[in-house]
């Protein structure tokens, strides 16, 4: 129960620095009562980026240590699923962002998704790589 909870604040403190553009972001959009113009920034997308390969990271990083074995097909297919359905439209959405001189509400709708899939998958798959690396560390 222990290891559990210290995944759970490793998990948490890195998600809070990831996030902490976000934080400014909404503070100086509050105190320029522009609320509105918090989700119209390329910033979430680009976090998206960088939680999406924090996940990749951190499972690989977990499966390569592990005592266990793991069948390196489902690791594989787990990584691609990310890559395919997480990163590289992440990256897209970013790249017509910032090509854009417009304010398209698609492409931030689409942003935002992919922030909260981000989010739910460096939960998921984060967990499960610091979970590998922890037992490995402490010997369990």
């Amino acid at each position: 129960m222990k290891l559990e909870r210290n995944l759970f604040y490793v998990l948490i403190s890195e998600m809070l620095f990831t996030i902490l553009p976000l934080i400014v972001i909404s503070i100086v959009r509050s105190y320029q009562c522009k609320f509105e113009l918090i989700f119209y920034n390329t910033e979430w997308a680009m976090i998206s980026i960088i939680l999406f390969g924090q996940s990749i990271v951190k499972f690989s990083s977990g499966t390569a240590n592990s005592s266990l074995k793991f069948r390196w097909q489902l690791v594989s297919m787990i990584i691609s699923l990310i890559i395919i359905f997480g990163l590289i439209p992440s990256i897209i959405v970013l790249i017509i962002n910032l090509l854009n001189n417009e304010m398209i509400l698609g492409i931030y709708i689409a942003q935002m998704i992919l922030f909260i899939f981000s989010m739910i998958t460096f939960f998921i798959v984060g967990y499960l790589g610091q979970k590998l690396i922890e037992e490995k560390n402490n010997g369990v």
